[in-house]
């Protein structure tokens, strides 16, 4: 994973455990880390307005006999402050309420909107899928719902829904327009033509136009697109992304004089506003004009917000160059914000490959910056890819003592152990962890796995049934009391049964794929196992041992010897734990 990837995404976890540890520990090295340097690089397109995102206690339920109209009013006033205080626990709490009482689209598109704000798109998903069936006719609700299916990455999931909502509505134009508008999104630019050509022209607005722009660009109709662009903005004049757009193409079509009247004159209204040199700098670097991005970049507002934002642009673009020379001289100023060593950082481990370079930059982030803790999760996942173990370690204690409430801090310890074989201090710390949040899934998952090490199978069996009980979706632990029953050829049916929901939580991951192979396998089901096993190697994470070794077990009793070979010879490959066991299926053959 890139540097700068982390930076906008929580950091991958620590490597994965050792294998003779395999299924006890398939996950204790994913999530452990799981909000490391969230959002870092998008919250700083408006930097000076970051905020921490302390979590308030949710409240316990109300158990007032409420009449039902009492109840709608309390659960929408639940929805208004757990939003206003970042509090999942309540949002989740108050819809529970008002898909019962309430008929309303609003609080639903409020609290499904806060969901994909903070990367709960399937919590998002869930409640919207919920909620058109109650509030069937609302187009905002189902519009919503095909976004979160985008924000998934699945197009034609997202067309589907609006399509099947056109069916209710087939005479809709807004319908009709809103279908266009996700046709350019999911890059159906000939379907969104046909659209947007066929509407009346009451409902070409600047902003249809716009989009119909988008879609001819797509098709590689430029001067079609430059039209509905000079169409747009004489309608909406203020509307500043189409003013972009046009100057793009006509820069594009060599119509330069044009194009730079369009840029001096946004400049001109509004001189001092960054949000249109941003424009003007992501605009040059779409256009592949790192030079002129960069003249832009340093003759806009003297502003750090500004400054950032635009090294945020190159360094999206991988314009390492650029994003430095930016940079460049703000390393010697004093009064510019700490998070320019967060920009420095990623510069030195993506552009100059210098793991050192980097854990210096981000030592500077000093204990009183917000995003200091975050600072300290990096150095800590950079000390660990660089097998530092023990400065790794001396990091994760000081972030416990500065961060006591942080959990992560006590995971990455746990997992730092097991990584090291040191199966006792694993679990003195995994106990503890136990002892803080007792009813914390995760840690409870990782004390199991820690057992299951450990060779405490009946013991740590028993924690994953009690996380199963608790969270019937908690599909990691699905996955592993499935497995255990697999392995000891006990319950299979309801081992199925457990993996396949387990599937159903979590599509394509090898380990569950294989495991559900292998509960089929003993069910005596080689056909449904064979399916399911190549399935699994075939996927990124797929490249572990056991599943190899299952490959060449199923093969074998498919009377597929070389398959069977191919399987176990890969197993070897992969450093099995039992390389003797493995050798001696292949002499068999």
């Amino acid at each position: 994973m890139s540097f700068r990837i982390r930076l906008t995404h929580p950091a991958a976890p620590l490597a994965a455990a050792p294998s003779h540890a395999r299924r006890g520990n398939s996950r204790c090295g994913a999530g452990l880390v799981r909000n490391l340097l969230r959002g870092m690089v998008c919250a700083v397109l408006t930097v000076q307005m970051l905020t921490g995102c302390a979590r308030s206690t949710p409240q316990e339920p109300v158990q007032w006999d409420l009449s039902p109209e009492a109840q709608r009013t309390y659960a929408t006033l639940l929805l208004d402050q757990s939003i206003r205080g970042d509090d999942k626990e309540g949002v989740l709490e108050a819809v529970k309420l008002l898909l019962t009482l309430e008929n309303r689209p609003q609080p639903f598109i409020d609290a499904a909107a806060w969901l994909m704000l903070n990367r709960e798109t399937s919590e998002a998903r869930s409640l919207l899928e919920q909620a058109v069936k109650r509030v069937p006719g609302d187009l905002g609700l189902h519009l919503l719902l095909a976004e979160t299916w985008l924000e998934q990455g699945d197009n034609e999931q997202a067309l589907k829904i609006l399509k099947e909502y056109r069916k209710q509505r087939p005479d809709s134009e807004l319908v009709q327009q809103e279908l266009g508008i996700l046709y350019v999104k999911t890059g159906h630019f000939k379907d969104a033509d046909k659209v947007f050509s066929a509407l009346p022209q009451r409902l070409r607005t600047s902003f249809v136009r716009y989009a119909h722009a988008q879609a001819l660009v797509g098709l590689k109709q430029p001067h079609r697109a430059i039209q509905q662009l000079r169409l747009a903005v004489q309608e909406s004049p203020e509307f500043v992304d189409a003013w972009f757009e046009l100057a793009r193409l006509l820069e594009a079509d060599r119509q330069f004089s044009e194009a730079n009247e369009i840029y001096n004159s946004l400049i001109e209204q509004d001189p001092d506003n960054p949000d249109i040199w941003i424009r003007m700098v992501e605009g040059q670097i779409r256009a592949g004009k790192g030079q002129k991005a960069l003249d832009y970049a340093l003759n806009g507002p003297a502003t750090y917000g500004y400054k950032l934002t635009a090294a945020t642009l190159f360094l999206d673009a991988r314009m390492y160059p650029e994003a430095e020379a930016l940079l460049d001289g703000l390393k010697s100023d004093p009064n510019a914000p700490d998070e320019v060593h967060f920009y420095l950082a990623a510069i030195a481990y993506e552009y100059h490959k210098d793991v050192q370079e980097t854990l210096n930059f981000l030592e500077s982030i000093p204990p009183e910056n917000r995003f200091y803790d975050r600072a300290l999760r990096l150095r800590i996942q950079l000390l660990h890819d660089q097998q530092r173990y023990e400065d790794a370690m001396q990091l994760i204690l000081q972030g416990q003592s500065q961060f006591p409430t942080e959990r992560d801090f006590r995971l990455m310890e746990i997992h730092l152990y097991l990584l090291q074989d040191r199966y006792k201090e694993a679990l003195t710390a995994a106990t503890a962890a136990q002892q803080i949040w007792p009813s914390d899934d995760e840690i409870a998952y990782v004390y199991g796995s820690v057992l299951d090490s450990l060779g405490r199978k009946r013991e740590a069996l028993a924690v994953m049934e009690s996380i199963v009980a608790r969270n019937p979706e908690d599909y990691q632990a699905l996955n592993y009391v499935g497995y255990s029953l697999a392995e000891q050829g006990k319950d299979l049916d309801r081992a199925v049964l457990l993996l396949e929901a387990a599937l159903k939580q979590a599509p394509d991951h090898a380990y569950i794929l294989d495991s559900l192979a292998w509960a089929h396998f003993r069910r005596g089901e080689n056909a449904e196992a064979w399916a399911l096993v190549r399935r699994a190697t075939s996927l990124p994470d797929g490249g572990d041992p056991t599943i190899w070794e299952h490959y060449g077990d199923i093969a074998n009793a498919q009377g597929l010897k070389n398959e069977a070979r191919t399987g176990w010879e890969r197993a070897l490959e992969l450093d099995h734990p039992n390389p003797e066991t493995i050798r001696k299926k292949l002499n068999s053959l």
